[in-house]
């Protein structure tokens, strides 16, 4: 028979060993984080790095930048153009937005990625696309860098060194030069928001210089752009149109400039065509819109004109000619509002003598 003694001595141990595995149970951490994605495994780009198979593009692409390396694995991606994948592909890879490429007339699209050569989950995304023209690669780098929205908010990319054109983001870059548009992202889940853009400042700007260096094509800006006046422009404050400027049928492609003078902003427009007829046929096409009216004493010939943008205020237009190119200077609709009152609105916007002593001077102005 078992002595008291020695129950007692039993039951104290289990109770003990409850109470230990209870206070263990206590002290697990709650909702642990899923394990991180597979890592670059250390000395990745020991090698040198890996290498593009596409022969068309593969001197754009540095094996080696910042710290990281062309993935050894390859796996690029080739879109159109003499590629394996057919160019509809683009759709899933730019999340429903091809019919946008396509529009600014997109032909071939390389996907690259690259590797850190210390291991760990960053990595950096390229995406180089070609176009059918300089005006449309230049027209997609200002809808990614300005589209719809205004160039003055803190959020816009800021400019960079690179090729023809080039802007950094949060964790992303942008550079264009001829027909050419690389777009590239600096990837780390392990990382906060502020740390990715600091790691990415690190890589991408250095990067965005090299390819720069590496695409052909001129640097220099399509003509409307060229055009534009540097004074007062807000950085990176162009928006380059391939149709119809103002949404006006015949008055083909052409570029914005956005522009701020203390609390004033307004925008200039310039058209330039490739003779002086053409030209005066986009300015009689204006002065056809309803309420447009014939001015005087600006240039080769001048039009007063009211613009809506879908539910927006209605903003003044004036259009004069000098030669081959149409200039206009108008209200920037980003800072209106319906019921602002006149005292409001002429805080932030150029008066008609004011806009028109402008246009004078660009119009009388050597040409670009």
């Amino acid at each position: 028979m078992r002595s008291p003694a020695w129950s007692s001595a039993l039951l104290a141990g289990a109770l003990a060993a409850a109470l230990a595995s209870g206070c263990s149970k206590k002290e697990e951490p709650l909702g642990a984080p899923p394990p991180p994605p597979p890592a670059a495994k250390p000395a990745a780009c020991a090698g040198g790095g890996g290498t593009i198979g596409d022969a068309a593009s593969a001197p754009f692409f540095p094996r080696t930048t910042g710290g990281f390396c062309l993935d050894p694995n390859g796996g690029e991606k080739t879109f159109g153009e003499s590629a394996p994948l057919p160019l509809d592909s683009i759709c899933d890879m730019f999340d429903g937005e091809c019919e946008i490429y396509k529009g600014f007339g997109v032909r071939r699209v390389v996907e690259a990625r690259y590797v850190s050569g210390e291991g760990g989950s960053a990595t950096v995304d390229v995406h180089l696309s070609k176009f059918g023209s300089t005006e449309g690669a230049y027209g997609m780098f200002t809808k990614r860098t300005v589209g719809d929205g205004d160039p003055a908010d803190e959020a816009t990319p800021r400019p960079i060194e690179g090729g023809g054109a080039a802007a950094m983001g949060v964790g992303n870059a942008y550079l264009w030069r001829g027909q050419y548009l690389a777009e590239i992202t600096y990837n780390d889940e392990a990382l906060a928001e502020a740390a990715l853009k600091s790691s990415s400042e690190k890589v991408l700007p250095g990067l965005v210089k090299e390819m720069g260096a590496k695409l052909p094509g001129e640097p220099s800006l399509p003509p409307a752009a060229a055009a534009l006046p540097r004074d007062n422009m807000i950085p990176l404050g162009i928006r380059y149109e391939t149709k119809d400027v103002l949404g006006v049928d015949g008055a083909g492609p052409g570029a914005f400039g956005y522009y701020k003078e203390v609390d004033k902003r307004y925008r200039v427009v310039a058209i330039v065509r490739d003779d002086v007829d053409q030209a005066k046929d986009v300015l009689s096409t204006l002065a056809k819109l309803p309420g447009a009216a014939r001015e005087k004493g600006i240039g080769d010939g001048s039009v007063r004109l009211m613009s809506k943008d879908g539910e927006g205020s209605a903003t003044e237009w004036v259009f004069a000619r000098a030669d081959k190119t149409v200039y206009g200077i108008g209200d920037e609709a980003r800072v209106l509002r319906s019921g602002m009152t006149a005292d409001e609105h002429a805080k932030l916007t150029l008066t008609k003598e004011e806009k028109t002593a402008r246009l004078k001077k660009l119009v009388t102005a050597p040409a670009r």
